[in-house]
Parts: C-alpha cells; sequence; structure tokens
C-alpha cells in the first residue's frame, strides 16, 4: 500500500520517516524486486516542476519523493498537513554509503565538474573502506544513451547522479530501466562537499534550519536561486487560499 503524500505546488511528497524509506528501499535491495528512484525534494525542485512539465512528468517517475530541507516542511506546515521528518540527502547519501560499505554493495558517482566525482568517490572510500566503487564520470562526459548504457554496464546498487536540477531526474528517469535492481539518486552538489570542494553549513547553522543562509554566504552566485525560496513560499499560500475556497465551496453545495 503507497504510504501517504502531501501535495505542494503540484508535487506528492512522500510523507514517511527516514526509517520507514530505508525499510522499503533495503528491503527491495535484498530482493532485488526492481529498481528505485529516489528525489529529494526542495522547494528548487518543487518549483521547476511547477514550471517545467517535462520536468514535472520525470518526478511522476519516482518511486519515493522525499522531503529534503526546512522549505518543504516549512510548505506542509502552512498547508496544515505537516510532514514527519525532514530527509537530507547529503545525510541520505552517506546512509546509503554506509550501507554500501557493510553489505558489500557497488556503487557508482556520475555527475559535477571534473575531477570531482573522483575525489568524492577516493573520500567515500576513506569513511567507508568496504564500499565497491565501480566507478566515476563527471558530468561534462555526456549525458546520452550511450553514457547510459556505459554505466549500466557496470550494474551497480547504488547509482548517485550529482547533474543538478533539472537533468539529474530528466536522466534517472529516462534511463533508469537500464538499471532493473538499482537505487537511483540525484545528488545535486553532494560531490562537491564530499570531495570537499565545498564546505558543509556548521552543525549550529543546520540545528537551526540555515543551512540556506550558510551556503548563500559562502557561495553569492548562489542568489538567483535563493530568489526561488520566497516565490515558492508565496505559491504555497495562494495553494492554500485556492484548497481553502475549494472547501468552503463544496460545503455551500453539500
Amino acid at each position: 500500500m503507497r504510504q501517504s503524500r502531501v501535495l505542494i505546488i503540484n508535487t506528492l511528497i512522500d510523507n514517511l520517516t527516514k526509517e520507514k524509506l530505508l525499510q522499503k528501499v533495503f528491503d527491495q535491495i535484498d530482493n532485488q524486486q526492481k529498481n528505485v528512484f529516489i528525489v529529494t525534494a526542495n522547494p528548487e525542485i518543487v518549483m521547476t516542476a511547477h514550471k517545467s512539465a517535462i520536468y514535472h512528468a520525470s518526478l511522476l517517475k519516482a518511486d519515493f519523493i522525499i522531503p529534503d530541507g526546512f522549505g518543504v516542511m516549512l510548505a506542509s506546515k502552512i498547508l496544515e498537513q505537516p510532514l514527519e521528518e525532514k530527509i537530507v540527502g547529503y545525510e541520505l547519501l552517506h546512509t546509503f554509503l554506509n550501507y554500501a560499505s557493510s553489505q558489500g554493495k557497488s556503487v557508482y558517482f556520475f555527475g559535477s565538474q571534473k575531477g570531482i566525482a573522483d575525489v568524492a568517490a577516493k573520500n567515500a572510500a576513506s569513511l567507508y573502506p568496504c564500499i565497491k566503487i565501480l566507478g566515476t564520470k563527471d558530468g561534462y562526459s555526456g549525458h546520452g544513451e550511450v553514457v547510459a548504457e556505459e554505466i549500466a554496464e557496470t550494474q551497480p546498487d547504488f547509482l548517485f547522479i550529482g547533474l543538478g536540477v533539472p537533468l539529474q531526474e530528466n536522466w534517472a528517469a529516462k534511463y533508469k530501466h537500464l538499471f532493473p535492481s538499482t537505487v537511483i539518486m540525484g545528488v545535486g552538489g553532494s560531490f562537491d562537499v564530499l570531495s570537499g570542494h565545498v564546505k558543509r553549513a556548521p552543525r549550529i547553522w543546520l540545528k537551526y534550519n540555515l543551512e540556506w543562509l550558510y551556503r548563500l554566504l559562502s557561495q553569492p552566485t548562489r542568489i538567483k536561486r535563493m530568489i526561488q525560496l520566497p516565490i515558492f513560499v508565496l505559491t504555497v499560500f495562494k495553494q492554500k487560499r485556492m484548497n481553502s475556497s475549494k472547501s468552503s465551496k463544496h460545503k455551500r453545495l453539500s
């Protein structure tokens, strides 16, 4: 039975804890039932799906769309349908890497600038010594079927894609059929952090949900992306007004 979901703008977010997500994913890995396509949804992803029919269609092919970040959690509270738990994509990446190391599973890193995925993979191997890294490929090596088939030939248990939004989810949706028993997840800029190329926000900033501000201060070029945040919140309030209007109309007619 499909777990409950919360509609934020036009994206259905899965309402489940990290523990429940892992249980479902690991069960499918153990049984090799099918591939698992995970989207770590933040305001940028939701707004992109709102504006792009192609991207929205890609998200519909995901098995799980999880709330990655404070913005999506806030939106669920505004809509009075609070999500159970924030599941941070970067932390989920490490959880999967740790699992792969402990269970003898394999991983593949695809994306980011030249050399970044290589360093990220080396650091992952240092942190998780028993992990099987089948390969890496930067995001400038091409994104077509030839590259997809080349990666698929390695038959990874986990494929992490750091191509950014919307490319990583569009790529995963288009080529996931080549990976019949792989966990596929877009990881955005996680390779940059794992490689040490970009520093993650200190713990105190994370505690108070201010990672977005830390990243803006440390990377001012992100300002164009950050403009999405207030637009996202305004769009959520618009959705709430529409929901209230529909509810009132339904009560009058009933």
